[in-house]
C-alpha cells in the first residue's frame, strides 16, 4: 500500500465533520485563539545583553562573574581626535567630556588624560601626580606632559595615540542586576554628547556597550521591516502562481495563525528576541508555504460533480495528509537538531522554528481544506492558472532525466565533488565587527579606534597559585611579567597589561630613578604594594589584582580580528603560558572575547553532531513513510546534492561558519527532504507502466507545486538579505540558493536516480 492510498475513514470521518457541522465552531475557536496570543507577540522585549548567545559552560561562566565582581563592569570607549591635542584647547576639550560623560545615569568611572595619575618621586618617595599637570596654559606644560607619555608607554598606550593627535575616554559602566532600561538611554547620551562636540573634533564611540545598544536598535529595525516585506514579497508570489484571490488570501491566514501562535508562545515562554530568535518571525512566514501551497495546488486539479464537492476535498486532503505530515516532521527534525548547539539563542531558534513548522502544518491541514469548502470547484469558477499542463522546462527536465539519466547523474556527480572541494576552504570564524555593515557608524568608529589605538578587544587572563597563598613574592611578579610580554609578543596584539607596569613605575620612583625594573627583594615588592593599597581610588591595584592579592589580571589587547585568527592566538597564549608559569599557578582565560573565541571553536564539532544526527533521522523518516530502502537511498541523494553544492557556494565566497550560518544546512536539509518526498509520494501514486511515463506524469503533476513552494521559499528567504547583521543575511540568501538548488534536483536528478532504480531492480528480477 502506498502512502496516502487505502481507506481511512477515521481521516475522512474527522474532515467530513470539520468541513460541515464543524466548521464555523473551528474558525470561531481560531479567531479567539488568535486574538488572545496577539497581544503577546506583538509585545516581545528585545535582549539588551548577550547572555543568549554564550554557551552554558558552567566554569567558564562562573571565572566571568568572578572576573566583573573583581575589577568592574563594561568599559566603552570615547575617541576624540584634535589637531592640537595636547594644547590647552585640546585638553580642556579633553576634560570637558571626561567630566559630562561622568554625570551621566549608569557610568560609574571615566578614564582619560586629564585626569590619569602618574607615579613620581617626591620628597617622601615615590607618589602620585596627575599624568597632565595644571594649568593647562602653564608655560612649558606641553614639554612636561609629552616626557610624562614617554616615561609611562604602557599607561598612555591606551589613553592618546602615538601621533599625540587622539585622546581616548575610557567609560566604565556599572553591573546593575535587573535595570537594564539604563543601558538604553545611557548610549543615545554619549552620541548626543558627541553630536553636540562634533564641530570642535572627530569623535568616535565603541566598545561592548554600544554593541549590545546597537544591536538591540538592528534587531527592533529588522522586525520591523522584515516581517512586513516577507508579507508583501509573498503576497506577490502567490498571486503570480494562482492569479487567484482566494490563493492568496488562505494561505496569508495560515501564516499569519502560524506566526501568531508561535511567537505568543515565545513572548508566554518568558524569551526575548535576540539577533539569532529575530529571524524567527519571518522563518515561520516562509516555511508556513508549503503544506498551504501543495493542498491549494491539488485543489486546483479537482473536477467532479459540485455537489460532492467536501468529498472531493476530503479525498484530496487525505492523500496529501501523509506526505505533509512527514514534510513537516522532517522539517522540524532539521530546525530540532539545533539542540546539539549550547549557543541559547540558537536552541531557542530550533525549538521555536519546529514549533512553528508543526503548528503550520495542523493549521494548514485544517483551515485550508475549511477555506476550500466555501468556494466553488475551481471549474466552475475560471480557468486555473497557466493551465494544465507542464510548463516547458518541467516538461524538458522529465524527458532528459527519462532518457538521459546518467548524463544528469553524471553532471550532479562533478557538481557535488566541486562543491566538497569548495566546502574544504570554509573558515570557522566569528568576527563582531565585521558583522556589520561597512555604513554602520559602529563599524567605522571600532575600525578607527582599532587603527589609532590599542586594540578594539580585550582577552583577560586570571592568574593565581594553586595553592591559595598571595601574589606577592618576586619570583611571582617576574612570572606574572614573562607571562605579560609573551602574550604582548605574539601576532595580532597590541599590548598586554599587568600588575607589573605599575610596580615598576612604583619601585622607579622609590628609587629616584635608579631603579627601572622589578624590585629585588621581597621587603622592597610588600613595600610597593603597600604604597598602591594606601591610594584611596587605588588606581593602579585595583584595576590589575584582587584585593586580597590572590589573583592578578593580565589584559592582552588584541587588533580587530575574527576568531579565526584569534582562537589559535588564545591557544598559544594558554599553552605557553602554562609551560612558562609551571604546575604551581592556575591560568584562566575569561572576558567576552574569549567566550566568543571558545564557542566558535565548538561551532563546527557542533555542526557536525547536528548534521549527522538530521541526516539520520531524516533518513529513518523517508525509509518508515515509503518502506523501501532504496527510495531511502534515492531520497538522500537528492538531498546531498543541494546542500554540497550551498557548502562549496559558501567556500567559492569566502562566506565564513559563524553562529548565523552554522544554522543554514541543518535548516535547509529538513526543507529539501520536503520536495524528495512530495515527489516520491506522487510517484508511487502514478508508477504503472513504464517509469519514464511515470516521471513525465509526476513532475506533471506534483511538479507545479513543489516549483511554486521552492520559489515561493527561495524568495522569501531572499527578503533577510535586507537584514542589519551579515550572519543572518548569509543565512537567509545561502538557504534561499539551496531551495533553488533543490528544485532542480528534485525534477533532474531524484527523476533520474528513480530510472536508474528502476532499471536495477528489473535486472534483479531477470
Amino acid at each position: 500500500m502506498e502512502p496516502g492510498e487505502g481507506n481511512s475513514p477515521g481521516i475522512d470521518s474527522l474532515l467530513t465533520r470539520l468541513l460541515t457541522r464543524g466548521r464555523y465552531a473551528f474558525l470561531a475557536a481560531i479567531v479567539l485563539l488568535s486574538a488572545g496570543l496577539a497581544p503577546f507577540a506583538l509585545r516581545i522585549p528585545v535582549e539588551r545583553n548577550d547572555d543568549s548567545m554564550v554557551s552554558r559552560g558552567g566554569a567558564e561562566r562562573r571565572a566571568d562573574a568572578e572576573f566583573r565582581r573583581n575589577f568592574g563592569g563594561e568599559e566603552t570607549l570615547l575617541t576624540v581626535t584634535h589637531p592640537r591635542l595636547l594644547e590647552p584647547e585640546g585638553l580642556r576639550l579633553v576634560e570637558d567630556l571626561t567630566e559630562q560623560a561622568g554625570n551621566l545615569d549608569g557610568v560609574s568611572r571615566v578614564y582619560s588624560l586629564t585626569n590619569a595619575m602618574q607615579v613620581v618621586s617626591g620628597p617622601a618617595g615615590a607618589e602620585a601626580a596627575p599624568l597632565v599637570p595644571r594649568p593647562f596654559d602653564r608655560p612649558g606644560n606641553r614639554a612636561d606632559i609629552l616626557s610624562a607619555l614617554e616615561d609611562n608607554p604602557r599607561l598612555t598606550s591606551l589613553l592618546v595615540s602615538p601621533d599625540r593627535r587622539t585622546a581616548a575616554i575610557t567609560i566604565e559602566t556599572g553591573d546593575r542586576p535587573g535595570d537594564s532600561p539604563y543601558r538604553d538611554e545611557l548610549i543615545p547620551a554619549l552620541r548626543r554628547m558627541i553630536a553636540r562636540n562634533s564641530g570642535v573634533a572627530e569623535l568616535h564611540l565603541s566598545g561592548i556597550g554600544v554593541q549590545k545598544h546597537d544591536v538591540v536598535e538592528f534587531i527592533r529595525r529588522d522586525k520591523a521591516v522584515l516581517v512586513p516585506l516577507a508579507v508583501l514579497v509573498l503576497m506577490v508570489l502567490l498571486w503570480i502562481v494562482f492569479r487567484r484571490i482566494s490563493g492568496v488570501v488562505i494561505p496569508m491566514a495560515v501564516k499569519g495563525t502560524s506566526l501568531v501562535w508561535t511567537m505568543g508562545i515565545y513572548a508566554l515562554a518568558g524569551f526575548p528576541l535576540n539577533p539569532i530568535t529575530a529571524l524567527l518571525p519571518p522563518l515561520i512566514i516562509v516555511l508556513s508555504i508549503s503544506t498551504s501551497v501543495h493542498l491549494y495546488s491539488e485543489w486546483l486539479r479537482i473536477s467532479g460533480n459540485p455537489e460532492d464537492r467536501v468529498r472531493l476535498i476530503v479525498r484530496e486532503t487525505r492523500t496529501l495528509f501523509a506526505p505533509c505530515l512527514y514534510t513537516a516532521l522532517t522539517t522540524a527534525v532539521g530546525l530540532l537538531s539545533l539542540l546539539a548547539s549550547d549557543t541559547p539563542a540558537v536552541r531557542q531558534f530550533g525549538v521555536f522554528g519546529a514549533l512553528g513548522v508543526v503548528i503550520s502544518f495542523a493549521v494548514s491541514i485544517t483551515l485550508v481544506p475549511i477555506a476550500l469548502s466555501f468556494l466553488p470547484l475551481p471549474e466552475q469558477a475560471h480557468p486555473a492558472p497557466a493551465a494544465e499542463s507542464p510548463p516547458g522546462i518541467l516538461q524538458r527536465a522529465a524527458r532528459l532525466a527519462g532518457k538521459h539519466p546518467w548524463w544528469v547523474m553524471a553532471a550532479a556527480l562533478l557538481l557535488s565533488a566541486a562543491g566538497v572541494a569548495g566546502t574544504t576552504r570554509i573558515r570557522n570564524n566569528t568576527d563582531l565587527v565585521r558583522f556589520l555593515k561597512p555604513s554602520t557608524p559602529l563599524y567605522r568608529d571600532t575600525m578607527f579606534i582599532d587603527r589609532n589605538l590599542a586594540g578594539v578587544y580585550s582577552l583577560e587572563i586570571l592568574l593565581s597559585r594553586k595553592d591559595g597563598r598571595p601574589l606577592n613574592t618576586p619570583g611571582d611578579i617576574r612570572r606574572i611579567a614573562a607571562f605579560q610580554e609573551m602574550a604582548a609578543r605574539q601576532d595580532h596584539v597590541a599590548d598586554a597589561y599587568s600588575i607589573a607596569d605599575p610596580i615598576r613605575l612604583v619601585n622607579r620612583a622609590e628609587t629616584g630613578g635608579k631603579a627601572k625594573g622589578l624590585p629585588e627583594n621581597e621587603d622592597d615588592l610588600l613595600y610597593d604594594f603597600d604604597l598602591m593599597q594606601a591610594d584611596r581610588e587605588r588606581s593602579f591595584l585595583g584595576k590589575l589584582m584582587t584585593k586580597d592579592l590572590t589573583a592578578a589580571r593580565v589584559s592582552v589587547r588584541i587588533h580587530a580580528v575574527g576568531t579565526a585568527a584569534a582562537a589559535p592566538l588564545i591557544r598559544t597564549i594558554e599553552e605557553e603560558g602554562k609551560a612558562m608559569l609551571g604546575d604551581s599557578y592556575a591560568l584562566v582565560p575569561t572576558g567576552t572575547f574569549y567566550r566568543i573565541a571558545r564557542d566558535s571553536n565548538r561551532l563546527v564539532q557542533r555542526q557536525i553532531t547536528s548534521l549527522s544526527l538530521c541526516l539520520a533521522v531524516i533518513l529513518l523518516a523517508v525509509h518508515l513513510l515509503f518502506r523501501s530502502v532504496r527510495l531511502a537511498l534515492v531520497g538522500l541523494i537528492s538531498t546531498l546534492v543541494p546542500v554540497l553544492l550551498t557548502g562549496g557556494l559558501m567556500g567559492l565566497l569566502g562566506i565564513d561558519l559563524s553562529t548565523g550560518t552554522a544554522m543554514v544546512f541543518p535548516v535547509a536539509l529538513g526543507l529539501i527532504v520536503d520536495n524528495t518526498i512530495h515527489y516520491i509520494s506522487r510517484y508511487l501514486r502514478e508508477r504503472r507502466g513504464d517509469v519514464r511515463e511515470a516521471i513525465g506524469r509526476t513532475t506533471a503533476g506534483a511538479g507545479r507545486a513543489i516549483a511554486a513552494s521552492s520559489l515561493i521559499l527561495a524568495f522569501g528567504f531572499g527578503v533577510g538579505g535586507f537584514g542589519s547583521f551579515k550572519p543572518t543575511i548569509h543565512f537567509s540568501l545561502l538557504t534561499g540558493a539551496t531551495m533553488l538548488a533543490s528544485l532542480a534536483c528534485v525534477v533532474l536528478v531524484l527523476p533520474s536516480c528513480l530510472v536508474l532504480a528502476d532499471r536495477a531492480g528489473e535486472g534483479r528480477t531477470r
